[in-house]
């Protein structure tokens, strides 16, 4: 049962492609798509760690 809730909140999030916003929340969002990503050190650690298949 857990499962099947799990996969339909999913649906439902991944389905709700519309939202709106006033002009000035519009402005701010559009703001933060064009600024260059932020530094994130966890992410980047990350990205330099093998995943445990490839290890040899």
């Amino acid at each position: 049962m857990l499962e099947a809730a799990c996969e339909r909140a999913q649906e439902v999030v991944l389905n709700q492609v519309h939202f709106t916003l006033d002009a000035v929340k519009f402005q701010k969002f559009l703001d933060l798509l064009d600024a260059p990503p932020m530094p994130n050190p966890g992410l980047e650690r990350l990205f330099t760690l093998k995943a445990p298949w490839d290890k040899e």
